[in-house]
């Protein structure tokens, strides 16, 4: 058992209490609906088209359920009902018909309190004229906290409540079959992809030490057309904060302050950029933290190799200097995962930030470039660490002034204007994952394969050729994979953070992307929020897109090595400002892509994925007290292993309080930059170990 394996299974039987978020029995009662049909501690009211399904209930179609094996489901059909004509979305007269919903009340003792819920809405309105607008929404004690209406294909939205989610570009004319209440309900365009939202219950809904929470339906201004929510793993929670099957790799505290020109200067121990090899259990991170040879607080490189931390002792930042990006090659070197760094740093106050390769194993540390008055930042490795591209203001790599565009060391020299002299921006460099470095992606506003007259930032993959010798710059070594003018209206599509996979012909490129760039397909884009998307070299529908969520946006994204298995994401919620970061299982459309949530918080950011073996690991920081090992809110380095059936399981002692160490429920986490985005670990501060099993 390699290392971090066998660190998670120690953990798993000597971890002796379940930190963080305090624990709350099951509340509601059965808010998985695990109890199948009756739904126990649940009331079904109005037209009573409401009860728990399952994918073997549905006809043809796949339900990616999030928690267990059941879900609610409430539905103004099949057909017409009795309810109505009521004013359920206050939009002024009694229009709104079909009503039916589910509530369980309980007792909620503590204030403020939260309850965090994943839902989906299925219109069959999806094509219909804009004001039959189904709705749907959530109360407390008669007080709403939250609503949707129905996805239209044409983005409309005539109700006063938010579009949900669009779920297919065109009819798949699925059915309900059970229970008996559902019985040939239509889901034209298919079962949900269900989103995790958290919500503070109203202050006067608890003020009794109770609160009552509905889940209702409506057909708006007709009785046509059937429309049904979906909903799973309902919990009365004490934060916002959900915690998954992580560890916290690195515990630091204090700070240092230096007096420079007379002023103090004030240092507080704190990562902030991270990277990790293939299998995710070597991780590199730039950090003030002290975790060997750093008693002054100052910018270092440490790389954790799942048993210990090391310094890059032959890089020495100094005073007033910085790392301003950092990339771990992902490929076995010799005895070495991840032997090679990419580093962008200043090593000095004065200096101009320039790029360095450094050897693990020699720890000797190589200079790519010694430039004046410009800068080298944001690196990108390749897998065997023999290639490094990276951002260049430099005319004398780029032959564009200060123009910031893309230059290629190949192991030997660095190119010169590679991808022409024109003015044009060029940015966001990623390697792929494969030993050769011959697939690098990018976003540019240059025009290499077509036109570009709006000069907007396009995605391309590019391929250097069998040489590797950064020659053949012409159109057809280019694959355009966007091209892009206006967002629906409203500016230009924001298109960013292309990711490589490590395959031998560079095929899965993913990015981020807020336009509607698949709009015929499964899944489109008709809100125009920002999405992950990947394209597939070679597939007869290459470009896909892999997330939808009308409640938040996608704002990070990263592959492991296959490209076509596991990928991970950072999102920020809408709702609440909280981030996520987690782990995606590729599936084929129109069914949704898994997800297993590792973290949400006010305060996460930068997920790394790779896979130890089948198991994906996925690297991230966060200042959140998670585990109630983080009091002091410094910026720690975390890592977390899916929560599924992706390991044989591992037996779990129960506590000393008689509760059993289990794996959680999902969750989100933090915003970055996108121009960044690119410990001695203790036995306790574990939870929700994973593969755990009764």
């Amino acid at each position: 058992m390699n290392p971090i394996n066998l660190l998670f299974a120690r953990l798993c039987v000597l971890a002796t209490s379940l930190a963080g978020v305090p624990a709350l029995a099951q509340v509601p009662a059965n808010g998985s609906f695990e109890a199948g049909n009756p739904m126990t501690s649940w009331t079904i009211g109005g037209d009573t088209r409401a009860g728990a399904v399952r994918t073997a209930d549905i006809s043809g179609g796949t339900l990616v359920v999030p928690d267990g094996s059941w879900v609610a489901a409430i539905s103004t059909g099949p057909n017409a009902r009795t309810s109505g004509p009521v004013d359920f979305d206050g939009f002024g007269g009694n229009n709104d018909y079909d009503i039916s919903y589910i509530e369980s009340t309980f007792a909620v003792g503590f204030s403020p309190a939260f309850i965090a819920f994943d839902w989906g809405f299925a219109s069959n309105e999806q094509d219909e004229q804009d004001q039959f607008d189904d709705l749907m929404d959530v109360k407390v004690d008669g007080t709403r906290i939250f609503s949707r209406s129905s996805c239209k294909n044409n983005g409309s939205s005539y109700s006063p409540f938010p579009n949900a989610s669009c779920q297919n570009a065109n009819p798949v004319n699925q059915v309900i079959n059970s229970p008996a209440a559902l019985a040939t309900v239509a889901l034209t365009y298919g079962p949900p992809v269900f989103q995790r939202v958290c919500l503070q219950l109203p202050d006067a809904a608890i003020a009794d030490g109770t609160a009552t929470l509905r889940f209702s339906v409506a057909d708006g201004n007709d009785r046509a057309f059937d429309s049904t929510q979906f909903v799973d793993n309902v919990q009365l929670k004490t934060s916002c904060n959900e915690v998954g099957s992580i560890v916290q790799l690195t515990n630091t505290t204090g700070s240092f302050v230096e007096i420079k020109n007379g002023a103090p200067i004030f240092r507080a121990a704190s990562a902030r950029l991270i990277a990790s090899d293939a299998t995710g259990t070597n991780v590199a991170f730039a950090t003030s933290q002290n975790l060997g040879a750093n008693p002054n607080l100052l910018d270092q490189v440490y790389v954790w190799n799942g048993t210990a931390f090391t310094r890059l002792s032959g890089l020495t930042v100094q005073s007033g200097g910085q790392i301003q990006g950092i990339a771990l090659s992902a490929q076995l070197d010799g005895a070495i995962r991840g032997r090679y760094l990419a580093i962008a740093a200043k090593l000095t106050e004065t200096d101009n930030t320039e790029i360095y390769r450094y050897d693990r194993n020699t720890n000797t540390l190589l200079t790519i470039t010694n430039t004046t008055g410009c800068d080298n930042t944001n690196p990108t490795i390749d897998g065997d660490g023999n290639v490094i591209a990276f951002e260049s203001t430099c005319s004398a790599f780029t032959g564009a002034g200060t123009t910031k565009k893309i230059a290629v060391w190949n192991g030997t020299t660095t190119s010169t204007n590679l991808f022409g002299t024109t003015a044009c921006e060029m940015a966001e460099p990623a390697l792929t994952k494969n030993a050769n470095g011959r697939y690098l992606a990018f976003k540019s506003k240059c025009v290499h394969n077509g036109a570009n007259a709006d000069a907007n930032f396009e995605i391309y993959r590019f391929d250097r050729g069998n040489s590797g010798g950064n020659s053949g710059t012409t159109a057809g070594n280019f694959t355009r994979i966007t091209n892009t003018t206006t967002n629906g209206g409203a500016g230009a599509t924001l298109n960013m953070s292309p990711v490589l996979d490590g395959t031998t012909t560079g095929t899965n490129i993913y990015f981020l992307s807020d336009g509607n760039l698949t709009p015929t397909a499964a899944f489109f884009n008709a809100d125009f929020s920002q999405e992950i998307f990947r394209y597939e070299v070679g597939a007869g529908t290459p470009l896909t897109q892999r997330t939808t969520s009308s409640d938040s946006i996608y704002v990070g994204v990263d592959t492991d090595i296959d490209g076509n298995v596991n990928y991970s994401y950072e999102r920020i919620s809408l709702l609440n400002f909280t981030f996520s970061v987690g782990r995606r299982r590729v599936n084929t459309p129109p069914t949704a892509d898994s997800e297993n949530n590792l973290a949400t918080g006010t305060s996460i950011q930068f997920a790394r994925i790779g896979r130890d073996g089948i198991v994906p690991v996925v690297n991230f920081l966060s200042s959140e007290n998670f585990l109630t090992t983080n009091a002091d809110g410094n910026t720690e380095v975390w890592q977390g292993e899916c929560n599924d059936a992706c390991r044989t399981p591992l037996p779990c002692r129960r506590d000393t309080r008689g509760r059993r160490l289990r794996r959680a429920a999902a969750v989100r986490a933090r915003w970055a930059d996108p121009a960044r985005r690119r410990g001695s670990l203790r036995l306790g501060q574990s939870r929700n170990l994973p593969g755990c099993s009764d």
